[in-house]
């Protein structure tokens, strides 16, 4: 049996290369995107979209809005938009996610980017994005502590053998072209 994945924002951007490189490798991948007719914002519709799945090894959430804006010109819905695609959608997909984990444990990806990032300069324009981006700094680690004991992956506990594999990826031609990143493997 292969394994089973949900990627968010599949249907554009490092979304859709998410299902392109699952598939090349034998994964069963459903892709959710308001463009395939799910808002992943949308409770129902999140719940539906799970609710036909009899189980999942992983979740990946590359669902993201960006209203470039000045925050004095950005309207609330501009800020919903992206706060709600961004950081209530990883928290509905999640909680789906959780649920069809408990019993086999799995994996739960966030993409997110410098914008989330304490410290990470930050750009004009860019306010409910940050936010959203920033929110889901924290729901990683709070998931990674609600699904430890169910061996659900958001922020493992690490041992020596997992470093080493991180350390053979990034050694190896299908880390390309990441150069200069710091990845956090804290558990």
């Amino acid at each position: 049996m292969s394994s089973r994945a949900v990627v968010t924002g599949g249907s554009g951007g490092i979304g859709s290369e998410v299902v392109r490189e699952l598939r090349a490798r034998s994964w069963d991948v459903v892709s959710l995107s308001r463009r395939e007719g799910c808002d992943v914002s949308d409770e129902d519709q999140v719940v539906k979209a799970f609710s036909s799945l009899k189980s999942l090894d992983a979740l990946v959430h590359c669902a993201a809005v960006l209203v470039k804006r000045p925050f004095t010109e950005l309207s609330a819905a501009e800020w919903d938009v992206q706060v709600d695609s961004g950081l209530r959608g990883a928290f509905l997909c999640s909680r789906e996610a959780f649920r069809l984990m408990q019993d086999r444990g799995g994996s739960i990806v966030f993409v997110s980017s410098l914008s989330g990032v304490a410290g990470a300069e930050k750009f004009p324009g860019m306010a409910g994005y940050v936010a959203a981006k920033s929110g889901l700094a924290g729901l990683t680690e709070a998931l990674a502590a609600e699904g430890r004991d169910a061996r659900i992956r958001v922020g493992p506990v690490l041992q020596p053998a997992d470093v080493a594999r991180m350390i053979v990826w990034l050694a190896s031609g299908e880390s390309a072209p990441l150069s200069g990143a710091n990845l956090r493997m804290d558990p």
